[in-house]
């Protein structure tokens, strides 16, 4: 089964939405979506959806069933995954606060 499906499996079951994982991984939604599209994560991206929705990301060895935990120090974690200039957070952060904003207002329409 691939991590996209995977994912999509365990957000349903936990009654989360896509926007709301991203959020708890410290992403946008459309970056988190772009990469569902596509069925690429890095390790530390599985590390921190496992996180999010209170799980484990394990390799389990097929011959006797050993279990090891993918894990990364929590320093590591929830960082931005560019190299932003203090400028462009800024910019960033209040594209985002528009974007909510916007969306906050659609739904009340």
């Amino acid at each position: 089964m691939s991590a996209k499906t995977v994912i999509k499996e365990i957000i349903k079951a936990k009654n989360i939405s896509q926007a709301e994982l991203a959020e708890a991984t410290n992403t946008t939604r459309q970056n988190l979506s772009n990469k569902m599209t596509r069925d690429k994560f890095s390790s530390l991206e599985l590390v921190e959806i496992a996180d999010a929705l209170e799980m484990n990301l394990i390799l389990k060895d097929k011959a006797d069933g050993t279990e090891y935990i993918i894990d990364y120090p929590e320093d590591e974690k929830g960082k931005s995954k560019r190299n932003m200039t203090e400028e462009e957070k800024k910019a960033a952060q209040k594209k985002s606060e528009e974007t909510k904003a916007r969306n906050a207002k659609k739904q009340i329409q």
